[in-house]
């Protein structure tokens, strides 16, 4: 089910019943997976394209999304413009997995017509987002915050990101 809401910047590619339900898709075998786990396995294959080319490849991925073959996608509405300076100016997709089942996903990709193969687990997504992280540091520059804000911008990261600390908690998510 692609699930496109006006004013989110992301396009997100769900199961019906994770979106209906309100179920846990960050799982393994069927097993919600803990902080640590999430941390240790869960990443993403990235996908890199225009917008439509992004768009025509989530509605051939929907079904496999569907089947639970692919946990989730998410794919940008348009280039980020905090991230222009990296030299990227294309609109990315992620495709989520646990990395036990990546090489199975790569195949679907590969099948429909995926070539150029690039993975990232979650935890150094969350290392950039933390504060000195690459990211974090980018968006609060192309922002051109004050240092003040710069600081609570900060300093919030550091909250939210502790809500993971709990190794043996479930994973609730991340606020996207």
């Amino acid at each position: 089910m692609i699930v496109d809401k006006q004013g989110s910047h992301y396009i997100f590619v769900f199961s019906k019943k994770y979106v209906h339900a309100g179920l846990n898709y960050i799982k393994y075998k069927n097993k919600p997976l803990t902080n640590k786990e999430y941390l240790q396995h869960w990443g993403k294959w990235l996908v890199l394209g225009r917008r439509e080319e992004l768009e025509e490849l989530a509605n051939r991925l929907d079904p496999y999304v569907e089947r639970e073959q692919i946990p989730c996608i998410k794919f940008d509405r348009a280039v980020q413009k905090e991230f222009e300076e990296m030299l990227l100016r294309e609109c990315v997709m992620c495709i989520y997995c646990d990395e036990r089942q990546r090489e199975d996903v790569w195949k679907i990709l590969a099948q429909e017509g995926v070539t150029s193969k690039a993975w990232q687990y979650e935890k150094n997504t969350m290392e950039a987002w933390l504060p000195g992280g690459r990211l974090l540091e980018r968006w609060i520059k192309a922002r051109r915050l004050t240092n003040s804000d710069a600081e609570k911008v900060r300093e919030d990261a550091l909250l939210y990101f502790a809500q993971f600390e709990d190794e043996d908690a479930v994973f609730t998510g991340v606020i996207q």
